[in-house]
């Protein structure tokens, strides 16, 4: 009983010290930054229609196919190492399969803390995506970096 009352004493502790507002950075909304570029020209470009939704999570589309983008922003599952993805693009579907590493990292000395990511490997179809290229692995809490160049026909 008084293990118990230690532990529940400790657990307190720190949820009150480490409980200062701004310094809670815990954050599981990391997104893997991609950007559409021309095969050709290697210049980026705009997907008309684009439609995006996790495999295994069909009800949470990501993007519904109302816009044009240049870039998009996907969402990793933190209870995994691995990740797929539906993007579709006038009628052309194509799937990225992100395998990648996560631990948490504290971030100040107050008790904040965020999630650390690193891209290990992408494969990907190729319907209308050409090739894929990993210009940034480590995926960074409000940090605004094109993790990778999606080549596209």
């Amino acid at each position: 009983m008084k293990s118990k009352l230690l532990i529940l004493c400790i657990v307190i502790t720190n949820l009150v010290a480490c409980n200062n507002g701004d310094d809670m950075l815990l954050s599981y909304q990391h997104s893997l930054q991609t950007g559409f570029y021309s095969h050709n020209t290697k210049k980026d470009t705009v997907l008309t229609a684009i439609k995006a939704w996790g495999i295994g999570h069909e009800d949470s589309l990501l993007y519904d196919g109302s816009q044009s983008l240049h870039e998009l922003f996907l969402n990793l599952n933190m209870n995994e190492n691995r990740t797929q993805f539906v993007i579709c693009t006038q009628m052309l579907r194509d799937e990225i399969d992100v395998y990648y590493s996560h631990h948490l990292q504290p971030v100040s000395g107050s008790g904040g803390i965020t999630m650390e990511i690193r891209i290990d490997s992408i494969k990907h179809t190729n319907v209308f995506m050409d090739s894929l290229a990993i210009r940034q692995r480590d995926i960074k809490y409000n940090e605004s970096t094109q993790n990778v160049e999606i080549f596209v026909y």
